[in-house]
């Protein structure tokens, strides 16, 4: 068993805006999990992250906090505290903090992992992932 916490993940912000933050709690290189990684992300109000896929992964997100959307090429789906998205491996996704004074904050699950994989290349590491035995 593995208790990892908040001080002990691994942080990234995007390097266009530091409202849009990423915490990497674990995945296969940092902590042995085999089948998935998970992570929380933290956009600020106005955030917006456009459509992308996951090419071998699919994605779970649970909203905790602030309101938003979710999109695909076709449709808009509101989202507040307590909903759950599923992303099946492929599809295109995006989503929005519609708020104009709160954080969007969820909890997100790729399995297999590896859709962390562009955060760890194409953000900012801003504090790396202590967690010890």
């Amino acid at each position: 068993m593995k208790v990892i916490r908040f001080s002990d993940t691994a942080e990234f912000h995007h390097p266009e805006t530091l409202l849009r933050r990423v915490r990497i709690y674990g995945n296969p290189q940092l902590i042995g999990i085999k089948n998935m990684s998970i992570g929380l992300a933290v956009m600020g109000p106005g955030v917006r992250v456009p459509l992308h896929k996951h090419d071998h992964s699919e994605e779970i997100m649970f909203i905790i906090h602030g309101e938003g959307k979710f999109f695909t090429k076709d449709k808009e789906y509101p989202v507040g505290p307590y909903t759950l998205v599923y992303a099946p491996a492929g599809e295109e996704h995006g989503f929005e903090n519609t708020s104009t004074c709160q954080t969007l904050e969820f909890l997100f699950v790729y399995s297999p992992p590896g859709g962390e994989e562009p955060i760890f290349k194409n953000f900012v590491k801003v504090k790396e992932f202590t967690y010890k035995e």
